[in-house]
């Protein structure tokens, strides 16, 4: 990821996150809905992978999306360690 797009804020780590998963969505309703082997029409030839490998590339980007959302967590935990009167701990 570009410096430039990291997320810096509450609302961009849960915005980055929330985006990557629906990213993960769409390639896996149109890997079930046309398989694994199949690529979309509408993309040029020469530009083409399969739905296997876009699948494969969203879930790389969502994994990168959940190890920030997880270090923002743990860099911001103690502001979240009391809820409703009581100390959460890990």
């Amino acid at each position: 990821m570009k410096p430039e797009y990291e997320p810096k804020t509450r609302e961009q780590f849960y915005g980055y996150l929330i985006e990557e998963c629906g990213e993960v969505l769409h390639a896996a309703g149109k890997t079930l809905r046309w398989g694994e082997l199949s690529a979309n029409p509408e993309i040029p030839v020469r530009d083409r992978i399969s739905n296997a490998q876009w699948l494969l590339n969203e879930l790389d980007d969502l994994d990168g999306a959940v190890k920030r959302m997880r270090q923002w967590l743990y860099d911001n935990e103690a502001q979240f360690r009391t809820f409703d009167g009581v100390t959460v701990t890990r």
